[in-house]
């Protein structure tokens, strides 16, 4: 036992080999194991977009991951129904509301004027408005909201709801330093513009309204009384102040919704006697030359 023995170097090279390559494999299966939670993730991100078309299924196995990509994409198969199911109902409704409407009009023509036919004719043009907004917000809610997304001027967005607002030229006055152009849904934006050139004039004093634009913000701008509470009450849907009996309430809700979807914030000051409202963050849509 006390003779001299070498080391024996063909064991422990033969030991360190296998104890390699038995890491090299553990880190293989491990490996494998995990990489259908980078195609579930790659789902999990479209879903995060609000792209439920373009998800898959991924689920290739039994194992656990596998059963937890199955369930996710069944999971959103059941939202593509539900989605598909309430624009089909919500667009169909407003499609069969609109024709009595239609109707009621046209046959409102026929009729000698008196205070009945004006009664009846106003409220026919409340429903028409209320479906209109109705419609607005089923676009944004639906998530078709940035289909027709663009490049545009901003003065041919602002002459665009000018146009639909049907204001006279002498109630607004525009301000600009210099134009620019925006990427953004030309329907939905020109909607929120009208709201606020809508709400600028009826609820001014004078009927007057101001808007400044700049890269930095758009500023409209009336003089009136302060609101009656923050801004944020304001923003949700069929909320109304004391002097807005005759409104839905719902066109700061449209113009906020908006405005978000597009990472826009809409901001509120008051200050010597005149309601400022901006568009703040104009960055995020302003395509740079």
């Amino acid at each position: 036992d006390q003779d001299y023995q070498s080391y024996r170097y063909f064991t422990i090279k033969v030991i360190a080999v296998v104890v390699i390559c038995i890491l090299i494999l553990l880190y293989i299966f491990i490996f494998k194991k995990l990489k259908p939670l980078k195609a579930l993730k790659k789902q999990i991100d479209k879903f995060a977009l609000n792209k439920l078309d373009t998800i898959e299924d991924v689920s290739n196995g039994q194992d656990e991951i596998s059963q937890v990509a199955n369930a996710f994409y069944l999971a959103i198969v059941q939202i593509r129904k539900l989605n598909q199911s309430r624009q089909f109902f919500l667009r169909n409704i407003m499609h069969e509301l609109k024709t009595p409407i239609t109707k009621g009009l046209i046959t409102l023509e026929m009729l000698e004027d008196n205070k009945y036919k004006s009664r009846l004719e106003g409220i026919f043009n409340r429903l028409e408005i209320l479906i209109n907004e109705f419609a607005a917000i089923e676009q944004i809610t639906s998530g078709a909201a940035f289909i027709n997304k663009k490049k545009y001027n901003i003065l041919d967005i602002l002459d665009e709801a000018k146009e639909i607002a049907m204001n006279d030229d002498k109630n607004i006055k525009i301000s600009i330093k210099e134009s620019f152009f925006v990427s953004v849904d030309f329907k939905l934006f020109t909607t929120a513009i009208k709201n606020m050139i809508d709400n600028g004039v009826k609820y001014s004093k004078e009927h007057f309204l101001q808007i400044e634009i700049s890269k930095d913000f758009i500023c409209f701008k009336n003089y009136g009384d302060k609101l009656n509470n923050s801004l944020e009450y304001y923003t949700q849907a069929f909320t109304q102040g004391s002097k807005q009996k005759d409104s839905f309430g719902l066109g700061l809700y449209i113009v906020n919704t908006i405005l978000e979807s597009h990472c826009i914030k809409l901001e509120y000051n008051y200050q010597d006697g005149a309601n400022l409202f901006y568009f703040k963050n104009l960055e995020n849509i302003i395509i740079k030359d």
